[in-house]
Protein backbone atom coordinates (compact mmCIF):
# COMPACT_ATOMS: atom_id res chain seq x y z
CA UNK A 1 0.00 0.00 0.00
CA UNK A 2 1.41 3.41 -0.92
CA UNK A 3 2.03 5.90 1.81
CA UNK A 4 0.19 9.23 1.51
CA UNK A 5 3.24 11.13 2.73
CA UNK A 6 5.55 9.61 0.11
CA UNK A 7 7.74 7.80 2.65
CA UNK A 8 9.56 4.64 1.68
CA UNK A 9 8.15 1.37 3.13
CA UNK A 10 11.18 1.02 5.43
CA UNK A 11 10.88 4.58 6.75
CA UNK A 12 7.12 4.19 7.13
CA UNK A 13 7.58 1.01 9.17
CA UNK A 14 10.20 2.62 11.44
CA UNK A 15 8.06 5.73 11.94
CA UNK A 16 4.96 3.67 12.72
CA UNK A 17 6.95 1.62 15.22
CA UNK A 18 7.97 4.83 16.99
CA UNK A 19 4.37 6.03 17.08
CA UNK A 20 3.42 2.67 18.56
CA UNK A 21 6.10 3.10 21.22
CA UNK A 22 4.69 6.51 22.12
CA UNK A 23 1.33 4.92 22.96
CA UNK A 24 3.14 3.01 25.71
CA UNK A 25 5.85 5.44 26.81
CA UNK A 26 3.81 8.48 27.85
CA UNK A 27 1.10 6.63 29.84
CA UNK A 28 3.65 4.41 31.59
CA UNK A 29 5.65 7.48 32.62
CA UNK A 30 2.55 8.98 34.23
CA UNK A 31 1.57 5.63 35.70
CA UNK A 32 4.99 5.36 37.30
CA UNK A 33 4.30 8.61 39.18
CA UNK A 34 0.62 7.91 39.88
CA UNK A 35 0.82 4.34 41.24
CA UNK A 36 2.48 5.07 44.62
CA UNK A 37 0.20 8.09 45.11
CA UNK A 38 -2.95 6.04 44.41
CA UNK A 39 -1.60 3.24 46.62
CA UNK A 40 -1.13 5.61 49.55
CA UNK A 41 -4.49 7.29 48.96
CA UNK A 42 -6.57 4.10 48.73
CA UNK A 43 -4.57 1.93 51.12
CA UNK A 44 -3.44 -1.62 50.41
CA UNK A 45 -6.88 -3.22 50.66
CA UNK A 46 -8.77 -0.75 48.45
CA UNK A 47 -5.86 -0.69 46.00
CA UNK A 48 -6.20 -4.45 45.75
CA UNK A 49 -9.91 -4.07 44.90
CA UNK A 50 -9.04 -1.29 42.41
CA UNK A 51 -6.49 -3.56 40.72
CA UNK A 52 -8.97 -6.45 40.71
CA UNK A 53 -11.64 -4.36 38.97
CA UNK A 54 -9.19 -2.85 36.47
CA UNK A 55 -8.06 -6.36 35.64
CA UNK A 56 -11.66 -7.33 35.09
CA UNK A 57 -12.15 -4.35 32.79
CA UNK A 58 -9.05 -5.16 30.80
CA UNK A 59 -9.69 -8.88 30.46
CA UNK A 60 -13.45 -9.45 30.30
CA UNK A 61 -15.46 -9.39 27.06
CA UNK A 62 -12.90 -7.08 25.40
CA UNK A 63 -12.14 -9.56 22.66
CA UNK A 64 -10.46 -7.29 20.09
CA UNK A 65 -12.99 -7.89 17.33
CA UNK A 66 -11.27 -4.92 15.68
CA UNK A 67 -8.34 -7.18 14.72
CA UNK A 68 -10.39 -8.32 11.72
CA UNK A 69 -10.81 -4.68 10.71
CA UNK A 70 -7.04 -4.08 10.93
CA UNK A 71 -6.24 -7.20 8.90
CA UNK A 72 -8.75 -6.77 6.11
CA UNK A 73 -8.37 -2.99 5.75
CA UNK A 74 -4.63 -3.54 5.22
CA UNK A 75 -5.13 -6.60 2.99
CA UNK A 76 -7.92 -5.19 0.81
CA UNK A 77 -6.22 -1.81 0.43
CA UNK A 78 -3.04 -3.62 -0.73
CA UNK A 79 -4.98 -5.81 -3.22
CA UNK A 80 -7.25 -3.01 -4.44
CA UNK A 81 -10.43 -4.71 -3.16
CA UNK A 82 -11.56 -1.66 -1.21
CA UNK A 83 -15.23 -2.32 -2.00
CA UNK A 84 -15.12 -5.23 0.47
CA UNK A 85 -13.96 -3.12 3.44
CA UNK A 86 -17.31 -1.59 4.42
CA UNK A 87 -19.00 -4.95 5.02
CA UNK A 88 -16.06 -6.17 7.13
CA UNK A 89 -16.17 -3.06 9.34
CA UNK A 90 -19.92 -3.21 9.89
CA UNK A 91 -19.83 -6.97 10.53
CA UNK A 92 -17.19 -6.38 13.21
CA UNK A 93 -19.30 -3.62 14.78
CA UNK A 94 -22.41 -5.82 14.83
CA UNK A 95 -20.54 -8.76 16.37
CA UNK A 96 -19.01 -6.47 18.99
CA UNK A 97 -22.37 -4.94 19.94
CA UNK A 98 -23.93 -8.38 20.38
CA UNK A 99 -21.14 -9.82 22.53
CA UNK A 100 -20.57 -6.57 24.44
CA UNK A 101 -24.25 -6.32 25.39
CA UNK A 102 -24.24 -9.89 26.67
CA UNK A 103 -21.10 -9.14 28.67
CA UNK A 104 -22.59 -6.07 30.33
CA UNK A 105 -25.72 -8.01 31.27
CA UNK A 106 -23.78 -10.97 32.69
CA UNK A 107 -21.40 -8.86 34.76
CA UNK A 108 -24.27 -6.77 36.10
CA UNK A 109 -26.15 -9.88 37.17
CA UNK A 110 -23.10 -11.70 38.57
CA UNK A 111 -21.45 -8.77 40.39
CA UNK A 112 -22.83 -9.56 43.90
CA UNK A 113 -21.96 -13.26 43.53
CA UNK A 114 -18.44 -12.47 42.27
CA UNK A 115 -17.74 -10.12 45.16
CA UNK A 116 -19.20 -12.28 47.95
CA UNK A 117 -18.63 -15.86 46.79
CA UNK A 118 -15.76 -15.86 44.27
CA UNK A 119 -13.38 -13.12 45.42
CA UNK A 120 -14.50 -13.28 49.08
CA UNK A 121 -14.13 -9.53 49.60
CA UNK A 122 -14.30 -8.50 53.26
CA UNK A 123 -17.84 -7.68 54.41
CA UNK A 124 -17.13 -3.98 55.01
CA UNK A 125 -15.89 -3.53 51.43
CA UNK A 126 -18.51 -5.61 49.62
CA UNK A 127 -21.04 -2.89 48.76
CA UNK A 128 -18.52 -0.54 47.15
CA UNK A 129 -16.95 -3.51 45.37
CA UNK A 130 -20.33 -4.43 43.84
CA UNK A 131 -20.79 -0.83 42.66
CA UNK A 132 -17.26 -0.96 41.25
CA UNK A 133 -18.18 -4.03 39.19
CA UNK A 134 -21.32 -2.30 37.87
CA UNK A 135 -19.12 0.56 36.67
CA UNK A 136 -16.71 -2.01 35.22
CA UNK A 137 -19.51 -3.57 33.15
CA UNK A 138 -20.25 -0.27 31.39
CA UNK A 139 -16.53 0.50 31.04
CA UNK A 140 -15.96 -2.84 29.31
CA UNK A 141 -18.61 -1.98 26.71
CA UNK A 142 -17.06 1.45 26.11
CA UNK A 143 -13.62 -0.16 25.82
CA UNK A 144 -14.79 -2.50 23.06
CA UNK A 145 -16.17 0.44 21.07
CA UNK A 146 -12.85 2.23 21.58
CA UNK A 147 -10.95 -0.77 20.19
CA UNK A 148 -13.20 -1.02 17.13
CA UNK A 149 -12.82 2.65 16.25
CA UNK A 150 -9.03 2.55 16.55
CA UNK A 151 -8.46 -0.68 14.61
CA UNK A 152 -9.12 0.82 11.18
CA UNK A 153 -6.46 3.50 11.77
CA UNK A 154 -3.91 0.74 12.37
CA UNK A 155 -4.95 -1.07 9.19
CA UNK A 156 -4.49 2.21 7.31
CA UNK A 157 -1.00 2.59 8.84
CA UNK A 158 -2.18 5.84 10.45
CA UNK A 159 -0.23 5.09 13.59
CA UNK A 160 0.43 8.82 13.90
CA UNK A 161 -3.25 9.52 14.56
CA UNK A 162 -3.68 6.36 16.62
CA UNK A 163 -0.69 7.27 18.79
CA UNK A 164 -1.75 10.86 19.39
CA UNK A 165 -5.33 9.95 20.34
CA UNK A 166 -4.35 6.95 22.46
CA UNK A 167 -1.63 8.94 24.24
CA UNK A 168 -4.03 11.81 24.97
CA UNK A 169 -6.47 9.27 26.40
CA UNK A 170 -3.76 7.80 28.63
CA UNK A 171 -2.66 11.21 29.86
CA UNK A 172 -6.21 12.20 30.81
CA UNK A 173 -6.98 8.86 32.44
CA UNK A 174 -3.87 8.59 34.59
CA UNK A 175 -3.55 12.34 35.17
CA UNK A 176 -7.15 12.49 36.35
CA UNK A 177 -6.66 9.51 38.64
CA UNK A 178 -3.56 11.17 40.08
CA UNK A 179 -5.42 14.42 40.82
CA UNK A 180 -8.37 12.54 42.31
CA UNK A 181 -6.05 10.53 44.55
CA UNK A 182 -4.20 13.65 45.69
CA UNK A 183 -7.55 15.14 46.68
CA UNK A 184 -8.60 12.06 48.62
CA UNK A 185 -11.16 10.69 46.17
CA UNK A 186 -12.06 7.07 46.75
CA UNK A 187 -12.18 3.93 44.66
CA UNK A 188 -15.53 4.64 42.97
CA UNK A 189 -14.57 8.10 41.71
CA UNK A 190 -11.39 6.78 40.12
CA UNK A 191 -13.39 4.15 38.24
CA UNK A 192 -16.02 6.69 37.14
CA UNK A 193 -13.25 8.88 35.72
CA UNK A 194 -11.81 5.92 33.78
CA UNK A 195 -15.26 5.26 32.29
CA UNK A 196 -15.77 8.90 31.29
CA UNK A 197 -12.42 9.16 29.48
CA UNK A 198 -12.79 5.85 27.64
CA UNK A 199 -16.29 6.81 26.46
CA UNK A 200 -15.21 10.21 25.15
CA UNK A 201 -12.23 8.81 23.27
CA UNK A 202 -14.31 6.04 21.69
CA UNK A 203 -16.19 8.88 19.99
CA UNK A 204 -12.95 10.68 19.09
CA UNK A 205 -11.53 7.54 17.48
CA UNK A 206 -14.78 7.06 15.52
CA UNK A 207 -14.67 10.62 14.14
CA UNK A 208 -11.08 10.28 12.90
CA UNK A 209 -11.73 6.80 11.52
CA UNK A 210 -14.67 8.10 9.45
CA UNK A 211 -12.49 10.90 8.07
CA UNK A 212 -9.74 8.51 6.96
CA UNK A 213 -11.81 5.50 5.89
CA UNK A 214 -14.34 6.53 3.22
CA UNK A 215 -15.38 2.86 2.93
CA UNK A 216 -17.09 3.25 6.33
CA UNK A 217 -20.37 4.34 4.79
CA UNK A 218 -23.83 4.98 6.13
CA UNK A 219 -26.28 3.28 6.21
CA UNK A 220 -24.53 0.10 7.41
CA UNK A 221 -23.48 -2.54 4.88
CA UNK A 222 -24.50 -5.96 6.16
CA UNK A 223 -23.23 -8.98 4.27
CA UNK A 224 -23.54 -12.60 5.36
CA UNK A 225 -20.23 -13.67 3.79
CA UNK A 226 -18.36 -10.81 5.48
CA UNK A 227 -19.97 -11.63 8.83
CA UNK A 228 -18.89 -15.27 8.52
CA UNK A 229 -15.36 -14.16 7.55
CA UNK A 230 -15.13 -11.90 10.62
CA UNK A 231 -16.39 -14.65 12.93
CA UNK A 232 -14.02 -17.21 11.41
CA UNK A 233 -10.99 -14.95 11.73
CA UNK A 234 -11.89 -13.83 15.24
CA UNK A 235 -12.54 -17.36 16.49
CA UNK A 236 -8.89 -18.02 17.30
CA UNK A 237 -8.30 -14.54 18.72
CA UNK A 238 -11.42 -14.62 20.90
CA UNK A 239 -10.55 -18.14 21.97
CA UNK A 240 -7.08 -17.39 23.30
CA UNK A 241 -8.27 -14.11 24.78
CA UNK A 242 -10.96 -15.97 26.71
CA UNK A 243 -8.28 -18.34 28.01
CA UNK A 244 -5.96 -15.46 28.91
CA UNK A 245 -8.86 -13.71 30.64
CA UNK A 246 -9.70 -16.85 32.58
CA UNK A 247 -6.08 -17.23 33.66
CA UNK A 248 -5.78 -13.66 34.89
CA UNK A 249 -9.18 -13.63 36.60
CA UNK A 250 -8.60 -17.02 38.18
CA UNK A 251 -5.16 -15.89 39.32
CA UNK A 252 -6.47 -12.73 40.98
CA UNK A 253 -9.55 -14.44 42.38
CA UNK A 254 -7.46 -17.35 43.70
CA UNK A 255 -5.04 -15.02 45.48
CA UNK A 256 -7.89 -12.96 46.95
CA UNK A 257 -9.72 -16.11 48.03
CA UNK A 258 -6.71 -17.93 49.51
CA UNK A 259 -4.38 -15.14 50.66
CA UNK A 260 -6.51 -11.99 51.01
CA UNK A 261 -6.77 -8.63 49.24
CA UNK A 262 -3.56 -7.31 50.80
CA UNK A 263 -1.55 -10.16 49.27
CA UNK A 264 -3.23 -9.38 45.95
CA UNK A 265 -1.62 -5.94 46.13
CA UNK A 266 1.79 -7.55 46.72
CA UNK A 267 1.25 -9.65 43.60
CA UNK A 268 -0.51 -7.14 41.34
CA UNK A 269 2.21 -4.48 41.48
CA UNK A 270 4.87 -6.83 40.02
CA UNK A 271 2.27 -8.30 37.65
CA UNK A 272 1.44 -4.81 36.36
CA UNK A 273 5.11 -4.18 35.60
CA UNK A 274 5.30 -7.49 33.74
CA UNK A 275 2.19 -6.61 31.73
CA UNK A 276 3.75 -3.22 30.94
CA UNK A 277 6.84 -4.95 29.54
CA UNK A 278 4.59 -6.97 27.24
CA UNK A 279 2.59 -3.84 26.38
CA UNK A 280 5.84 -2.06 25.52
CA UNK A 281 6.91 -4.67 22.99
CA UNK A 282 3.38 -5.01 21.63
CA UNK A 283 3.16 -1.25 21.07
CA UNK A 284 6.56 -1.25 19.37
CA UNK A 285 5.74 -4.09 16.96
CA UNK A 286 2.00 -3.62 16.36
CA UNK A 287 2.95 -2.48 12.85
CA UNK A 288 3.93 -6.12 12.10
CA UNK A 289 0.28 -7.27 12.08
CA UNK A 290 -0.93 -5.21 9.09
CA UNK A 291 2.46 -5.65 7.35
CA UNK A 292 2.19 -9.43 7.59
CA UNK A 293 -1.25 -9.21 5.95
CA UNK A 294 0.23 -7.18 3.10
CA UNK A 295 3.29 -9.47 2.64
CA UNK A 296 1.44 -12.79 2.83
CA UNK A 297 2.42 -13.59 -0.77
CA UNK A 298 6.01 -12.34 -0.52
CA UNK A 299 7.74 -14.89 1.74
CA UNK A 300 11.35 -13.60 1.31
CA UNK A 301 10.39 -10.11 2.49
CA UNK A 302 8.20 -11.58 5.22
CA UNK A 303 11.09 -13.72 6.51
CA UNK A 304 13.44 -10.72 6.45
CA UNK A 305 10.88 -8.68 8.42
CA UNK A 306 10.40 -11.51 10.92
CA UNK A 307 14.11 -12.11 11.61
CA UNK A 308 15.04 -8.44 11.87
CA UNK A 309 12.07 -7.57 14.07
CA UNK A 310 12.64 -10.60 16.33
CA UNK A 311 16.31 -9.73 16.79
CA UNK A 312 15.52 -6.09 17.63
CA UNK A 313 12.79 -7.06 20.10
CA UNK A 314 15.09 -9.69 21.62
CA UNK A 315 17.83 -7.15 22.31
CA UNK A 316 15.43 -4.80 24.08
CA UNK A 317 13.51 -7.44 26.04
CA UNK A 318 16.54 -9.40 27.28
CA UNK A 319 18.16 -6.17 28.48
CA UNK A 320 14.98 -5.05 30.29
CA UNK A 321 14.52 -8.44 31.96
CA UNK A 322 18.18 -8.63 33.03
CA UNK A 323 18.00 -5.19 34.66
CA UNK A 324 14.83 -6.11 36.57
CA UNK A 325 16.44 -9.34 37.77
CA UNK A 326 19.47 -7.37 38.99
CA UNK A 327 17.74 -4.33 40.49
CA UNK A 328 14.22 -5.44 41.54
CA UNK A 329 14.57 -4.95 45.34
CA UNK A 330 16.19 -1.53 45.05
CA UNK A 331 13.68 -0.33 42.47
CA UNK A 332 10.67 -1.36 44.58
CA UNK A 333 12.16 0.20 47.74
CA UNK A 334 12.53 3.55 46.01
CA UNK A 335 9.19 3.35 44.18
CA UNK A 336 6.64 1.91 46.63
CA UNK A 337 8.49 1.39 49.92
CA UNK A 338 10.22 -1.31 51.96
CA UNK A 339 7.13 -3.38 52.82
CA UNK A 340 6.17 -4.09 49.21
CA UNK A 341 9.84 -4.48 48.23
CA UNK A 342 10.27 -7.21 50.86
CA UNK A 343 7.11 -9.03 49.77
CA UNK A 344 7.29 -8.52 46.02
CA UNK A 345 10.93 -8.53 44.82
CA UNK A 346 11.12 -12.24 44.00
CA UNK A 347 7.62 -12.13 42.53
CA UNK A 348 8.71 -9.26 40.28
CA UNK A 349 11.71 -11.23 39.03
CA UNK A 350 9.64 -14.32 38.23
CA UNK A 351 6.79 -12.39 36.63
CA UNK A 352 9.07 -10.26 34.47
CA UNK A 353 10.87 -13.35 33.17
CA UNK A 354 7.44 -14.83 32.34
CA UNK A 355 6.34 -11.73 30.46
CA UNK A 356 9.78 -11.48 28.90
CA UNK A 357 9.01 -14.80 27.23
CA UNK A 358 5.68 -13.54 25.89
CA UNK A 359 7.38 -10.33 24.76
CA UNK A 360 9.91 -12.34 22.77
CA UNK A 361 6.95 -14.06 21.11
CA UNK A 362 5.17 -10.86 20.02
CA UNK A 363 6.60 -10.94 16.49
CA UNK A 364 5.66 -14.55 15.73
CA UNK A 365 2.29 -14.03 17.47
CA UNK A 366 1.45 -10.93 15.40
CA UNK A 367 2.72 -12.56 12.22
CA UNK A 368 0.59 -15.65 12.78
CA UNK A 369 -2.53 -13.50 13.14
CA UNK A 370 -1.59 -11.29 10.20
CA UNK A 371 -1.29 -14.38 8.00
CA UNK A 372 -4.77 -15.52 9.03
CA UNK A 373 -3.81 -18.35 11.43
CA UNK A 374 -4.88 -17.06 14.88
CA UNK A 375 -6.19 -20.54 15.67
CA UNK A 376 -2.53 -21.57 16.15
CA UNK A 377 -2.21 -19.06 18.98
CA UNK A 378 -5.36 -20.47 20.57
CA UNK A 379 -4.11 -24.06 20.40
CA UNK A 380 -0.74 -23.21 21.97
CA UNK A 381 -2.43 -21.29 24.80
CA UNK A 382 -4.51 -24.29 25.93
CA UNK A 383 -1.59 -26.21 27.55
CA UNK A 384 -0.28 -22.88 28.91
CA UNK A 385 -3.55 -22.34 30.78
CA UNK A 386 -3.79 -25.93 32.04
CA UNK A 387 -0.23 -25.96 33.39
CA UNK A 388 -0.54 -22.50 34.98
CA UNK A 389 -3.82 -23.23 36.78
CA UNK A 390 -2.76 -26.70 37.90
CA UNK A 391 0.49 -25.42 39.41
CA UNK A 392 -1.30 -22.49 41.07
CA UNK A 393 -3.60 -24.93 42.82
CA UNK A 394 -0.67 -27.11 43.90
CA UNK A 395 1.91 -24.46 44.86
CA UNK A 396 -0.12 -21.67 46.49
CA UNK A 397 -0.87 -23.46 49.81
CA UNK A 398 2.85 -23.87 50.53
CA UNK A 399 4.50 -21.00 48.69
CA UNK A 400 1.79 -18.30 48.52
CA UNK A 401 2.32 -15.58 45.91
CA UNK A 402 5.68 -17.05 44.94
CA UNK A 403 3.93 -20.28 43.95
CA UNK A 404 1.47 -18.33 41.79
CA UNK A 405 4.35 -16.57 40.01
CA UNK A 406 6.19 -19.86 39.42
CA UNK A 407 3.00 -21.34 37.97
CA UNK A 408 2.55 -18.45 35.54
CA UNK A 409 6.20 -18.66 34.45
CA UNK A 410 5.92 -22.40 33.86
CA UNK A 411 2.80 -22.01 31.75
CA UNK A 412 4.24 -19.18 29.68
CA UNK A 413 7.35 -21.21 28.89
CA UNK A 414 5.12 -23.64 26.97
CA UNK A 415 4.20 -20.84 24.56
CA UNK A 416 7.71 -20.92 23.06
CA UNK A 417 6.64 -24.04 21.15
CA UNK A 418 4.84 -21.66 18.77
CA UNK A 419 8.18 -20.52 17.30
CA UNK A 420 9.28 -23.78 15.58
CA UNK A 421 5.68 -24.58 14.59
CA UNK A 422 5.11 -21.20 12.89
CA UNK A 423 8.56 -21.11 11.26
CA UNK A 424 8.05 -24.57 9.80
CA UNK A 425 4.62 -23.61 8.46
CA UNK A 426 5.45 -20.19 7.04
CA UNK A 427 9.12 -20.49 6.08
CA UNK A 428 9.64 -24.18 5.50
CA UNK A 429 11.84 -24.89 8.52
CA UNK A 430 13.05 -23.82 11.95
CA UNK A 431 15.61 -21.00 11.83
CA UNK A 432 18.15 -23.00 13.87
CA UNK A 433 21.24 -20.90 13.23
CA UNK A 434 19.42 -17.66 13.99
CA UNK A 435 18.16 -18.89 17.35
CA UNK A 436 21.42 -20.51 18.50
CA UNK A 437 23.35 -17.33 17.75
CA UNK A 438 20.68 -15.12 19.31
CA UNK A 439 20.40 -17.10 22.56
CA UNK A 440 24.15 -17.35 23.05
CA UNK A 441 24.85 -13.70 22.25
CA UNK A 442 21.97 -12.30 24.29
CA UNK A 443 22.63 -14.69 27.20
CA UNK A 444 26.31 -13.76 27.52
CA UNK A 445 25.49 -10.05 27.24
CA UNK A 446 22.75 -10.30 29.87
CA UNK A 447 25.01 -12.07 32.39
CA UNK A 448 27.67 -9.38 31.96
CA UNK A 449 25.07 -6.61 32.38
CA UNK A 450 23.66 -8.16 35.57
CA UNK A 451 27.10 -8.50 37.17
CA UNK A 452 28.06 -4.91 36.40
CA UNK A 453 24.76 -3.37 37.51
CA UNK A 454 24.77 -5.35 40.77
CA UNK A 455 28.34 -4.23 41.47
CA UNK A 456 27.34 -0.59 41.00
CA UNK A 457 24.19 -0.79 43.14
CA UNK A 458 26.06 -2.52 45.99
CA UNK A 459 28.94 -0.04 46.06
CA UNK A 460 26.96 3.24 46.30
CA UNK A 461 24.24 4.60 48.62
CA UNK A 462 20.75 3.72 47.40
CA UNK A 463 19.06 6.51 45.46
CA UNK A 464 17.35 7.05 42.13
CA UNK A 465 20.65 8.38 40.77
CA UNK A 466 22.44 5.20 41.83
CA UNK A 467 19.71 3.06 40.29
CA UNK A 468 19.94 4.94 36.99
CA UNK A 469 23.73 4.70 37.05
CA UNK A 470 23.54 0.94 37.63
CA UNK A 471 21.11 0.57 34.74
CA UNK A 472 23.25 2.73 32.45
CA UNK A 473 26.41 0.81 33.34
CA UNK A 474 24.63 -2.49 32.74
CA UNK A 475 23.31 -1.20 29.42
CA UNK A 476 26.72 -0.02 28.28
CA UNK A 477 28.25 -3.43 29.02
CA UNK A 478 25.28 -5.27 27.48
CA UNK A 479 25.49 -3.54 24.12
CA UNK A 480 29.29 -3.51 24.15
CA UNK A 481 29.29 -7.31 24.42
CA UNK A 482 26.72 -7.55 21.62
CA UNK A 483 29.09 -5.49 19.47
CA UNK A 484 32.07 -7.63 20.42
CA UNK A 485 30.34 -10.87 19.44
CA UNK A 486 29.09 -9.17 16.24
CA UNK A 487 25.46 -9.78 17.01
CA UNK A 488 24.75 -6.15 16.16
CA UNK A 489 26.56 -3.37 14.30
CA UNK A 490 27.05 0.28 15.20
CA UNK A 491 24.62 1.25 12.46
CA UNK A 492 21.96 -1.11 13.78
CA UNK A 493 22.39 0.25 17.31
CA UNK A 494 21.84 3.77 16.02
CA UNK A 495 18.70 2.61 14.22
CA UNK A 496 17.48 0.83 17.35
CA UNK A 497 18.12 3.92 19.45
Amino acid sequence: MSDPTGRSPRKRTATNALYGLATWLVPIGLSFVATPVILRSLGHSDFGIYALVLGFIGYSFTFSFGRAITKYVAEYRASGETDRIGAIVWSSILLNLLVGSVGVLLIGLLAPWLVRSVFLIEAEAQEKSIVAFYIAAVTIFATTLNQLSSSALQGLHRFDLYSKIFTASGILTIGGNLLLALNGAGLIWLLVWNLAVISVFALVFLIFTKRNLPELSFPPILDRAAFVKVITFNAGIVGYQILANLLLLFERGWITNQLGVKNLTYYVIPLTLGIQLHAFTSSLVQVVFPLASELSNDKPRLLALYLKATRSVGMVVVFAVSMVVALAPQFLMLWVGDEIANESSLILRLVVVAFGITSMLTIVWQMTEGLGRPIMNLLIFVPCLLISVTLMLLLTPQYGNIGVAIARLSGFFILTALIPIAEKLFFGGFQTGFWIRSLLSLGISAIAAVLVSEAVIQSLPLSWATLLLAGAAGGAVYFAVLLMVRFVTIGELKALR
